[in-house]
């Protein structure tokens, strides 16, 4: 009986958990969590964020727009999401001698309640399934106009009793023509194949599965219009085996000058008063893979520092519920 167990579990890898995870077009591959999508002001553009990418979500997008971020940015994020699953996440950026820019970042994912069955169909208990993904970035400015960036990325995959592991990277790059207009491209999840294998449980022998993780390909352009207030955007993704996706979305910035005392770049401790332009609130809407999102955020300056607030809801599709992301972002 045990070793029945073993062989549905591995049977349902293909089916039921990725259907468990993200429902149709996102199922029946390895990672399907990662499509699913990261940070409430890019899933509010509907995903079109390659070449925007100038946060700690530039991480789950495109590395390179790390290089065009400014300070240290904490984020965390949390999925309302249905069919009893749970996709969290957290990420840091940080930062180098001014050269480059070095981030960290968790998701959690995972899906319970389960019924698992044997080779009968008869219901012999329930199995949770989660996957951990723990990735460092890092990210350079080459000149003005070029930025280029990497994450390595280790996964942590468990299956009742069994679990797996595997390594992938991304890579990504930014050009930036002018102030107005910003390219940017990415493929991720190049490397990633989880090996399960119940052999070491049991004496007699077990089951084995290889479960390769698809690479994608993402290219995107954005614009910035009316003094930087308006940012257009659009995407478009090819993942392996299921094709071509097109995102696009755009947000609207209402701004807030203010006052900050800098260090003088041209006389040595010497400090002076500049004027700034800071997001205060942003209204977004976006299309992606079906989907029809919208989204909000509330910025809030504190000297140097901001504390943000991000808000998206993803109507879903087909047969789909609907989704909602809240991210706690601190910029300092």
């Amino acid at each position: 009986m045990k070793k029945a167990c073993a062989v549905v579990l591995l049977s349902m890898l293909a089916a039921a958990v990725p259907q468990a995870i993200a429902q149709s077009g996102k199922a029946g591959q390895a990672g399907a969590f990662l499509k699913v999508g990261q940070g409430a002001r890019a899933l509010g553009l509907g995903g079109a964020f390659c070449s925007i990418a100038d946060d700690q979500s530039a991480i789950f997008y495109n590395p390179a727009g790390l290089a065009f971020s400014s300070g240290k940015q904490a984020a965390f994020n949390y999925h309302s999401l249905t069919l009893d699953r749970n996709l969290n996440s957290a990420s840091v950026i940080l930062p180098v001698r001014n050269e480059a820019v070095m981030g960290a970042a968790w998701i959690n994912s995972s899906v319970g309640n389960v019924q698992m069955r044997d080779s009968d169909r008869n219901v012999i208990g329930e199995f949770t399934n989660s996957y951990n993904l723990f990735s460092l970035s890092f990210a350079k400015k080459f000149t003005d106009k070029f930025g280029g960036g990497a994450n390595i990325r280790y996964i942590q995959a468990k299956l009742d009793y069994l679990s797996a592991y595997t390594v992938g990277v991304d890579f990504g790059g930014i050009y930036k023509p002018n102030e107005a207009i910003a390219l940017g491209a990415a493929i991720s999840d190049l490397g990633s194949d989880l090996r399960w294998d119940s052999g070491n449980y049991w004496s007699s022998g077990g089951t084995s599965y290889g479960d390769k993780f698809p690479f994608r390909l993402r290219g995107g352009a954005s614009a910035s219009a009316l003094n930087g207030t308006l940012i257009p955007s659009v995407d478009v993704e090819y993942i392996q085996q299921l094709g071509t996706k097109f995102h696009g979305g755009a947000e609207y910035w209402i701004l807030k000058k203010v006052k900050l005392v800098m260090p003088d770049e041209d006389v040595e401790d010497e400090f002076r008063e500049v004027e700034l332009d800071k997001r205060l609130l942003g209204l977004r809407a976006g299309y992606g893979d079906g989907s029809l999102n919208f989204g909000l955020s509330i910025y809030i300056p504190i000297e140097k520092n901001q504390i943000g607030f991000d808000y998206a809801f993803v109507s879903g599709k087909r047969s789909e519920g609907s989704n909602q992301i809240f991210t706690v972002r601190i910029a300092f």
